[in-house]
């Protein structure tokens, strides 16, 4: 890092000095070709420079959404396994429910046969 910013200094302090010495000596109007390339080259070293930190930086946030979605995306996941997981609960515990029911019924009828026909048995042994 510390490489990069010093190269990028001494490119720049370099440009400008070439550009100040030139156009001391002569009009800016009459460069060389050589040193129009020179400062081109230099100033478009630096732009791509920029745009690589923009793209990195834009790279890092679109990585850092990423992760939030995909935090997100977990989470989400995690609430609707719970919320299955509790239906799947309250469905058996509803099952159970009907069939303990269903079960108290039939003995309910059962004890109402057995009442009737201990009633027809003792109404039976009254007459005898």
């Amino acid at each position: 890092m510390k490489n990069k910013v010093l190269m990028y200094v001494l490119l720049l302090s370099a440009m400008f000095l070439l550009v100040s010495l030139r156009t001391e000596a002569q009009d800016s109007t009459a460069r060389s070709h050589e040193e129009n390339a020179l400062i081109d080259s230099l100033a478009e070293a630096y732009n791509q420079q920029e745009s690589a930190k923009v793209e990195r930086r834009k790279n890092s946030e679109n990585l850092s959404d990423l992760k939030s979605e995909k935090k997100e995306t977990k989470a989400k996941a995690k609430e609707a396994q719970r919320v299955e997981n509790e239906a799947n609960d309250a469905a058996r515990e509803s099952k159970i429910a009907y069939r303990q029911e269903r079960k108290a019924q039939r003995a309910r009828e059962q004890a109402n046969k057995q009442a009737k026909k201990a009633a027809n048995a003792r109404t039976k042994s009254n007459k005898n």
